[in-house]
């Protein structure tokens, strides 16, 4: 596991909104521990995984997003089509077939089993198997 690289991305969202530190955490190590081969790049308005595409990337949402309070971070997936879920703040589709998915992440809790199917669905899209 990258420690240094989990630390720069820690201290990204620490500067920046530190209430969404152990939401982020959980979702990286997670990253770490199911993708060995992934890599956590933090960049200057993101924190972005990839294998060796980025599949997904963690930032700062403003302070309301659709009319509602954002406490934590955001998640981007990037899957072959929007995802149906009550948790998804917008699907937009920069490319044809390729949807970037936005979600809020404010709690550890958050990183559950359905997050990490579709973070597992946007690796094999971008990354193959």
């Amino acid at each position: 596991m990258d420690l240094e690289a989990l630390r720069l991305a820690e201290n990204f969202f620490q500067s920046r909104k530190p209430e969404a530190v152990p939401a982020v955490r959980a979702f990286l190590t997670g990253a770490l521990e199911r993708w060995p081969e992934a890599e956590i790049v933090t960049q200057k308005s993101q924190v972005g995984v990839r294998c060796p595409r980025p599949f997904c990337a963690l930032w700062v949402p403003g302070k309301h997003v659709r009319g509602r309070a954002t406490p934590g971070a955001a998640i981007s997936l990037f899957l072959p089509r929007p995802l149906q879920t009550e948790r998804l703040i917008m699907a937009v589709e920069p490319y044809p077939g390729r949807f970037t998915n936005h979600l809020v992440l404010s709690t550890p809790e958050e990183v559950d089993e359905a997050l990490w199917a579709w973070a597992a669905e946007a690796k094999r899209f971008r990354c193959g198997e």
